[in-house]
């Protein structure tokens, strides 16, 4: 068999052959800040990665519609960029990552290129290709980003012995439904006790070697089984999505004292229903409804769980979630713990009818002009939605 090129982690799985079991997998901080790290993935990202097979209800559908609109339909060119390659807020911890499937990197900034607009244009930037400036060109030189910015300071700050997200040099138990726990013998008894194994020398060990593809399709798994250790290596067949929303209902749709009551920011649609009203033909919508649509493609994993109790109703990522809260938080860097839990999108992206994105939108950008002399510019992000440059902040992706 043909080695998996790019790097690798060994994941030793305690398997029970009769039953086609995996009972759980014994892993280090590596394989666990990789599964911590899939909460910071954006959706439209799963669908991309996924190659429009997520199973994430409708949203293969919904990115696919992106990717099919024609530049005109958008405020501006960045905003389709936007959409379809989107920027994780957690991308400084994630390119540290020995396996990082969402390809993030390092943030780069773009600038007018024409260098004398700087000082007019409240020494803009912008995080996205494409983004106008107030002098109407392009931002498209490449800048480096402060080294002093956000994440990257906190990344630069990690203790050499820990992971990217955890703590330390532990071991981890991972259960067939990736509940997270330090490894301890009492831990893999009460497995045992749970499976009726008992005599855990029945059971085989096997080490299995994950790659970026590996990891891609444990994605996939964790996002459509209860059981995507076993499900992965056993191979058994992807189940073919049939949309299950019955979780997720009272969430999406909180009752109020007044259905027909109007209130302040609601959306309006025109429905044509069949005579007999048992199905939606179609909707007319306004551009402020298509918005919010996209504008769910932008949410992370993590914010969906938080938002909605669970991701997708057949999967176990909840489990993960929950384990960051509960059995392994005193193991989570305490500065990674709301990045986890509450992940946020990048500025100027998501949907604010979603969820809240609290943002700074500046940098300082520090210069040495002599030994002893440093100054320091502020600088100012620029809207990328907004076609005439500007830094104020904006919702609207299309026209």
């Amino acid at each position: 068999m043909a080695k998996p090129e790019g790097p690798t982690i060994g994941v030793k799985l305690s398997v029970d052959k009769e039953k086609k079991k995996v009972l759980f997998a014994e892993s280090n901080k590596e394989f666990v800040d990789v599964l911590f790290s899939f909460l910071t993935v954006l959706l439209d990202t799963i669908v991309r990665l996924l190659d429009k097979q997520s199973q994430l209800g409708c949203l293969d559908q919904l990115y696919k519609s992106v990717e099919d609109l024609n530049l005109e339909y958008f405020q501006t060119s960045a905003c389709k960029a936007m959409l379809l390659k989107p920027l994780n807020a957690a991308s400084g911890h994630c390119c540290r990552l020995k396996i990082n499937v969402d390809g993030s990197v390092p943030r780069v900034v773009y600038v007018c290129k024409d260098t004398r607009c700087s000082a007019l244009s409240d020494n803009a930037f912008s995080s996205f290709p494409g983004t106008i400036c107030k002098c109407g060109k392009v931002m498209e030189s490449i800048g480096q980003c402060p080294k002093y910015d956000g994440d990257t300071e906190t990344a630069a700050a990690t203790c050499s012995e820990d992971g990217v997200f955890v703590k330390g040099c532990l071991k981890f138990i991972v259960t067939d439904d990736l509940q997270v726990a330090p490894a301890s013998t009492s831990l893999m008894m009460s497995v045992f006790e749970k499976f009726g194994v008992l005599d855990p020398a029945v059971l085989e060990q096997q080490v299995l070697q994950f790659s970026s593809e590996k990891i891609t399709c444990l994605l996939k798994r964790l996002l459509t089984s209860k059981q995507p250790l076993t499900d992965h290596y056993f191979e058994a067949p992807v189940p073919q999505d049939d949309a299950s929303l019955e979780a997720l209902v009272q969430n999406l749709h909180p009752k109020q004292e007044n259905e027909d009551q109007e209130m302040p920011g609601n959306l309006k649609i025109r429905v044509l229903l069949t005579k007999d009203n048992s199905a939606l033909l179609y909707a007319e919508v306004g551009v402020d409804f298509v918005d919010s649509l996209f504008g769910l493609l932008s949410i992370p994993l993590g914010s969906a769980i938080k938002l909605y109790g669970q991701c997708s109703a057949k999967g176990c990522l909840g489990n993960v979630y929950m384990s960051i809260d509960g059995s392994v938080q005193v193991f989570v860097r305490e500065e990674c713990q709301s990045l986890l839990l509450d992940p946020k999108s990048l500025g100027f992206s998501g949907c604010s009818r979603c969820h809240d994105i609290p943002y700074k939108n500046s940098l300082r950008r520090y210069e040495a002009f002599c030994a002893n002399t440093v100054k320091s510019i502020k600088l100012c992000e620029a809207n990328p939605k907004e076609p005439n440059g500007g830094s104020e902040k904006g919702e609207v992706y299309c026209n």
